[in-house]
């Protein structure tokens, strides 16, 4: 019964919802009851405890990923992930990460407007007259997630001068910690090494696309972080920083602009991408056009996009990405990244790659 209201309700008021914060680690996303089931049995029923608060829509599940949307917080919802055709899949995206405390995205509402579809809706702390509206739209082995931009045409509260030229970009999180097929089983800071092993086998599990074709994090040229002191085993052969910035390869990883942990080997196209624990299987995120790539401590993603294009009004820009579930076939994702994205594409294959 509790799951027909999900799938009957068009629009839930986060006011309306009672809830308790989650105990757990922030980078760890909520609770781990799904994540405890064989990687053979999806979990497209969330435990009770995760806080679901909608799911979406979804007449063929066996086609379709399923979604969900859950409570981190008061402000933070994720939407949690499911593809039928990845056994053991399970992402997780935290809407919004809080990347600038001094310009938090609070959650609103959301809303189911069509099969597959979820649709939520922040206001900017910083600008209230401004809602982000993001809609994650699933298909046949991926989700796109688009965000755009819209006043409040009933706000009656100061609205201080929306700046011209940039907005702070909202911090989309994907992770994969939960997902029984993918996740390492460690993380950085465990205390016996052979947890933390298991964290080198991450890295060693998730790529990019690079002049030599597909490459192997552990395979690039990572670069110690200043997250953690030089000395730290996080900085220390053979990954050095655990986590790691990456960028286009016609970029210099210069800081600024990027960040200083950023990879002197650079994508040929945004995307990013981890082999699932069996071998068999792909999830991926990619994006166009991307300022950098971030292979984060979680076990995660994230694409850092600005709202474009840059020579339109601020309420009409926005951004896209798109994350895939796929069987392990690197060049059937990258026929479909090229596809979804054609401005990386004719880049891929236009752009002087510099070597470094």
């Amino acid at each position: 019964m509790m799951n027909l209201f999900k799938q009957l309700v068009g629009t839930v008021p986060i006011g309306l919802i009672s809830m308790i914060t989650l105990s757990c680690m922030f980078t760890c996303l909520g609770a781990s009851a799904a994540g405890n089931q064989p990687f053979s049995t999806p979990p497209d029923v969330l435990d009770r405890v995760e806080k679901v608060i909608a799911t979406a829509m979804n007449p063929d599940p066996e086609i379709y990923p399923t979604m969900h949307c859950r409570l981190y917080n008061r402000r933070i919802p994720f939407i949690t992930i499911t593809f039928p055709n990845v056994p053991g899949s399970r992402v997780d995206g935290c809407t919004y990460e809080p990347t600038d405390p001094k310009n938090p995205y609070n959650f609103i509402s959301l809303e189911l407007p069509g099969d597959n579809q979820i649709k939520l809706r922040h206001r900017s702390t910083q600008y209230p007259q401004l809602f982000v509206i993001t809609t994650l739209t699933a298909e046949p082995g991926a989700v796109t997630t688009v965000a755009t931009l819209e006043l409040d045409t009933e706000w009656e509260g100061e609205a201080p001068e929306l700046p011209k030229d940039y907005l702070m970009w909202p911090n989309l999180c994907w992770s994969m910690i939960q997902a029984p097929n993918f996740t390492p089983g460690g993380v950085p800071n465990a205390p016996d090494i052979a947890t933390r092993e298991k964290y080198y086998d991450w890295i060693g599990r998730c790529f990019i696309f690079t002049d030599d074709g597909r490459t192997f994090l552990d395979k690039t040229k990572r670069v110690r972080t200043p997250e953690v002191p030089d000395d730290d085993e996080r900085n220390s052969p053979p990954l050095y920083a655990w986590s790691q910035h990456y960028i286009g390869a016609w970029d210099k990883p210069t800081s600024p602009p990027f960040p200083h942990n950023t990879c002197h080997t650079g994508y040929t196209i945004p995307l990013i991408g981890a082999v699932s624990n069996d071998g068999d299987y792909i999830i991926a995120l990619g994006g166009d056009p991307t300022q950098y790539i971030a292979q984060a401590w979680g076990v995660c993603y994230h694409h850092i996009q600005e709202w474009l294009p840059k020579d339109v009004p601020l309420v009409e820009r926005s951004w896209r990405m798109k994350l895939y579930g796929a069987k392990n076939d690197p060049d059937a994702l990258l026929e479909r990244m090229k596809k979804d994205f054609p401005a990386a594409a004719e880049r891929m294959e236009t752009t002087g790659l510099d070597s470094r």
